[in-house]
């Protein structure tokens, strides 16, 4: 009669033993899955904050934290219930070689930062909910088992695809890779309409799978032809270039007095704009447009252009996107500058800086040369799918670390 009931105190003590191992599942659960979270919002955060680091801006550490917190704001975890919290000053930092000191952007001053390569994001959560290992904090141990972090480097890496605009810089004769007989800020000037027949230093092409000017305007208009390799072969394009003025203007922030052009993505940081009048060396203009870049300059009226455009204003600037360095082809023109039409291979890609707006086909339009895209020192970082190899390939954002 004694042992009357105990039965039920063990079935008692079993569920309570069931119920601790369930809780201690379900927290290891939770942990696991906020941690890959967690690990993604730290991921999306350094690829996001290294796409500023191009040295074209003094401010470019301001604007990589703030493009890395956005990013990884844009994350959610503890199963999808809060957003990721990154701390100014802190959860971002930077360095010029991957295994450097790593700093914050408020550390570093105006010409450090421009030497800045290496992003690291690290991200700490704090007080996720836990149940079992929740009693066992409440009791007194020191031991915080709702804490989590993650770490993530992102810098520079060779592309295995990359987008481009559809000009093509044509190779000095006799000249060889990786630079094709160009140095670093020379000028290519030429005119908008720069196609088969007309000799020049640079050419409109048709890159693979368009085949009509309005999809050239697209290009213009957003970030270039993507999925681009360099195992493929070009054409000149002879469309009408007229219809592409107002997407290649805008990159400048020069808009038609009735608004910018539907579809097209943001300006570039600064418009400011360099011909050879208000540049008369013709020559090594990037230096200065770093500055300018910095106080968001707005288009300063060069080339003068008729018809009625007008420039945006600076904090139209301040909320755009790196759209004067661009990643373009490098070709072999020379059967197109007597009208012809082969096809050519792709030999090398060029970081090319834009350096003013068009009144129109016939007017004057420079580029400056900033070296191979390969150069993690060109400025040049386009979108596409990190490679292996392909030393001479453009630089894509890439996890390192």
């Amino acid at each position: 009669m004694k042992q009357r009931g105990a039965v039920a105190v063990m079935f008692l003590l079993m569920v309570i033993v069931l119920l601790g191992f369930a809780g201690l599942a379900t927290d290891v659960a939770r942990i696991t899955i906020a941690k890959s979270e967690l690990q993604t919002a730290a991921d999306a955060c350094a690829l996001a904050a290294v796409g500023a680091l191009t040295g074209a801006s003094t401010t470019q550490l301001a604007m990589a934290e703030a493009a890395g917190m956005l990013a990884a704001r844009a994350n959610r975890i503890a199963m999808q219930s809060v957003a990721a919290s990154p701390v100014a000053n802190s959860s971002i930092t930077f360095s010029a070689t991957a295994n450097g000191s790593y700093a914050p952007k408020n550390a570093l001053s105006a010409s450090q930062a421009l030497s800045m390569k290496y992003v690291r994001c690290e991200l700490t959560e704090n007080n996720l909910p836990v149940i079992l290992m929740g009693v066992v904090r409440a009791l007194g141990q020191q031991w915080n088992p709702g804490e989590i972090s993650a770490r993530a480097v992102a810098s520079f890496v060779p592309s295995g695809s990359n987008c481009a605009l559809p000009i093509a810089v044509c190779r000095k004769a006799g000249s060889a890779a990786p630079s094709f007989g160009y140095t670093v800020g020379e000028w290519l000037p030429g005119r908008f309409k720069s196609g088969s027949g007309v000799a020049g230093k640079y050419k409109w092409v048709q890159f693979p799978g368009y085949t009509r000017t309005k999809d050239l305007v697209d290009l213009i208009a957003k970030n270039g032809q993507c999925n681009l390799t360099d195992t493929q072969t070009l054409v000149p394009d002879n469309g009408v270039m007229s219809t592409l003025q107002d997407a290649w203007n805008w990159r400048f922030g020069v808009k038609k007095n009735s608004g910018p052009p539907a579809g097209a993505l943001p300006p570039d940081y600064s418009g400011f704009a360099y011909t050879a009048a208000n540049w008369a060396s013709q020559t090594q203009a990037f230096p200065n447009f770093i500055t300018q870049r910095a106080i968001n300059a707005v288009w300063n009226r060069e080339p003068n252009l008729t018809g009625g455009w007008s420039a945006s204003t600076k904090s139209v600037h301040a909320a755009g996107a790196d759209r004067r360095l661009v990643v373009m082809p490098i070709v072999d023109c020379a059967g197109w500058d007597v009208g012809g039409t082969s096809s050519q291979p792709i030999l090398g890609w060029a970081c090319v800086f834009l350096l003013n707006p068009v009144s129109g086909p016939s007017g004057d339009m420079a580029l400056e040369f900033r070296g191979p895209a390969s150069d993690p020192a060109s400025g040049c970082l386009t979108s596409g799918a990190p490679g292996r190899g392909g030393a001479g390939r453009p630089r894509v954002p890439g996890l390192v670390m």
